[in-house]
């Protein structure tokens, strides 16, 4: 699975778990938590790849 397929899933898991179970269940911080691990994944890899891009050119 992509990673933004997934940033999206655990994205809307959270929003469910926030609206169920409130902002401040275990449940919806684990998800947040790994939410944002997610994206953080996703922004290194977008910087490596631009910075990849600007030596190539």
């Amino acid at each position: 699975m992509k990673i933004v397929a997934q940033i999206e899933m655990v994205r809307w898991k959270m929003i469910d778990s926030g609206i169920r179970l409130g902002l401040s269940s275990p449940t919806t911080i684990q998800l947040s938590k790994e939410l944002d691990a997610l994206i953080n994944i996703h922004q290194r890899n977008d910087t490596k790849n631009t910075t990849q891009n600007k030596i190539i050119q």
